[in-house]
């Protein structure tokens, strides 16, 4: 399940980085899939 969170949050990368799948409110819209949101 993918986290959803703002990409000027430095947990963004850090999350990428540990291969976590996060998305940005504007990929999230466009997909066919309920992210979890945190924050």
């Amino acid at each position: 399940m993918p986290i959803k969170i703002p990409q000027n949050l430095p947990a963004y990368a850090t999350l990428s980085e540990e291969n976590i799948f996060v998305m940005t409110e504007e990929r999230a819209v466009h997909q066919d899939i309920r992210p979890l949101e945190i924050a």
